[in-house]
């Protein structure tokens, strides 16, 4: 994959991640998720400085990955989430 490849994965991997905490109520997980992504765009936005390394952009995108499995658990645990349509978010 190349960089830019992979710059535009993590990108869309973080906005979808953006759209799923935005139906979330505000809590101290959600806050905690939310500082992670930005964290995210923070790094991701580096790559445009400088190129990254390939393994650390890896990293970053196992780390964007591990925020979406934290996002999906949280909403399954909220039975609203299917209500407001986060789960058939994929169809669209």
């Amino acid at each position: 994959m190349t960089g830019k490849t992979r710059f535009m994965v993590v990108q869309e991997a973080i906005d979808v991640l953006l759209r799923h905490l935005e139906c979330l109520p505000v809590s101290a997980t959600t806050e905690r998720l939310r500082a992670g992504v930005f964290e995210c765009i923070r790094e991701a936005g580096q790559w445009s400085v400088s190129p990254s390394a390939e393994q650390a952009s890896d990293v970053l995108m196992k780390r964007v990955l591990a925020l979406h499995v934290e996002v999906t658990k949280l909403e399954r645990e909220m039975p609203f989430a299917s209500a407001k349509g986060l789960r058939g978010e994929s169809a669209n």
